[in-house]
């Protein structure tokens, strides 16, 4: 076989090869949960009301299965597998919430994830007091007090995004008066976040 017909052999394997699953590549470190610092951030008055444990929440819809792993609020419960969301019991009221998922605006393909996450998610929040809102590459944070139909809320939102994915995701906390003073709480949990899965 001559050096031209070898060449035209490998480049004809090579064209048979499967391309490699989006998103793969260099495996990522593991996330470090550090469920201790997110309780250290809960102040004095509320731990009798409020205690972090590392959990793993699970959602299920049709054979799409994903794990969110994180530092959860203890005692709340997950109300659907659809999503990976937290209620609290009648201790902390029912206005507030603590949720994970992702997102696709759409068509679930490759975009520019960061002007979707800020309409989607920051956008409707900037309109009350901003508390904190720190953008870095592939992520943004926001702490805002906001008016909500009357109610006083303390809203935390996390997203965060890879060039090249087909969503992002978002970690979020709405929390009533009770729990506003945990803010930094739930905010430290949002930063570190395991998942497994397809969503």
């Amino acid at each position: 076989m001559t050096s031209a017909h070898l060449a035209l052999a490998l480049a004809l394997a090579a064209c048979g090869k499967a391309d490699p699953p989006a998103g793969s590549g260099p495996a990522q470190p593991p996330v470090a949960i550090d469920v201790a610092a997110v309780n250290a951030l809960v102040p004095v008055a509320l731990r009798d009301r409020l205690v972090f444990e590392r959990r793993a929440l699970v959602i299920e819809r049709g054979k799409q299965r994903t794990t969110y792993t994180l530092a959860a609020p203890a005692g709340w419960s997950q109300q659907s597998k659809l999503f990976a969301h937290l209620r609290p019991d009648n201790q902390v009221g029912f206005d507030t919430r603590f949720e994970v998922g992702s997102n696709c605006d759409g068509e679930c393909a490759p975009k520019a994830w960061e002007p979707i996450a800020d309409r989607v998610n920051f956008a409707p929040k900037a309109k009350g007091k901003i508390e904190k809102d720190e953008r870095s590459s592939g992520r943004r944070t926001m702490i805002v007090e906001r008016d909500d139909q009357g109610i006083a809320k303390t809203e935390v939102v996390v997203a965060w995004w890879a060039d090249g994915a087909r969503s992002y995701h978002t970690c979020t906390a709405s929390l009533g008066a009770a729990l506003r003073d945990a803010a930094a709480a739930f905010e430290r949990a949002c930063q570190a976040i395991a998942i497994d899965g397809d969503d």
